[in-house]
């Protein structure tokens, strides 16, 4: 991994060399910076004061990251470092970079694993590859970024908040890999939570539906390869996809609502185990609890007509 790092030269050292955390209140390591739910509750952070280390995975995306910070006058709450969270030596480095940020007594009050992407496809003609980069990115990697951090969190009786999805509580067709790295990441926090409970560390889930982020535009455009089965059996499938992805870029909740609630989360002395975004959503996993199968399928064929 390249140690490149962006920070306003106040968020690392005062005049004096020493760390600049003492003059901090509190700390955040969030990952997938670059656009969406993890660059909103970033800044979001910064301007209420707590120092950020935001991860993004090209030059491009720290300088643009910065400028931002700049423009809302909350640069010097921010550390911006290149890591992928699915290679074990880049996390490493990560985990060793913050460490030094913070000085001698190092205490990190709260880990966001927002990063995660998403791959779409009918399950049958999914390439195995794509599923294991799926899980990989958006369960396994998670882990491996919170087993880096947990001795910096447990000295701070820190926060774990982790970004799931309505699709972790049920699945659908198209976005079946998706929601079983979602469903690996809600059984990884279950677990985490009892766990780490004796350390005084909390582990909280968001589960936002839809929103006008980028992941969906960026899985059609890695799903591209879905144009040749477009005549074949799956073709009505694919196509309804397409439209729906199209549609979940463009609409949904605003997604400042999930940084307001990492915000909402950090601030708040008994935060609840999960918090489904927006509201309303609910109803749909309250549905999928109660209906039994056979009543959900039926109300899957009705609205997808298949």
């Amino acid at each position: 991994m390249s140690s490149d790092r962006v920070s306003h030269p106040e968020a690392t050292t005062n005049t004096s060399g020493t760390a600049l955390q003492k003059n901090i209140a509190k700390n955040i390591v969030i990952t997938g910076c670059s656009s969406g739910f993890g660059r909103l509750s970033a800044l979001e952070m910064a301007r209420r004061g707590w120092h950020v280390f935001a991860t993004v995975r090209k030059p491009a995306d720290q300088e643009d990251l910065l400028a931002e910070a700049t423009r809302q006058g909350c640069a010097s709450q921010f550390t911006i470092l290149r890591c992928d969270i699915t290679d074990e030596q880049q996390v490493s480095t990560l985990a060793q970079q913050v460490q030094e940020h913070l000085g001698t007594h190092p205490q990190l009050h709260a880990l966001l694993n927002n990063a995660g992407t998403a791959y779409g496809a009918p399950l049958e003609i999914l390439p195995i590859q794509d599923l294991r980069s799926q899980i990989e990115v958006n369960a396994i990697a998670h882990l491996a970024v919170t087993q880096a951090f947990l001795p910096l969190l447990k000295p701070a009786h820190g926060t774990i908040i982790n970004i799931s999805s309505i699709a972790g509580r049920f699945s659908s067709p198209i976005t079946g890999a998706y929601s079983a790295s979602k469903y690996a990441l809600e059984a990884l926090s279950d677990a985490l939570r009892f766990e780490l409970r004796p350390f005084g560390v909390r582990v909280v889930l968001i589960e936002p539906a839809s929103s006008p982020t980028d992941i969906w535009e960026t899985s059609m455009e890695r799903a591209r390869w879905l144009d040749s089965h477009k005549g074949g059996s799956y073709g009505k499938l694919i196509n309804l996809f397409e439209k729906l992805a199209v549609r979940s870029s463009r609409k949904g909740f605003p997604p400042q609502l999930v940084a307001d609630t990492v915000a909402r989360i950090l601030e708040s002395e008994k935060p609840r185990t999960r918090y489904v975004i927006p509201r309303s959503a609910s109803a749909l996993i309250l549905a999928r609890r109660l209906l039994p199968d056979s009543a959900w399928d039926f109300v899957l064929h009705c609205v997808l007509r298949w």
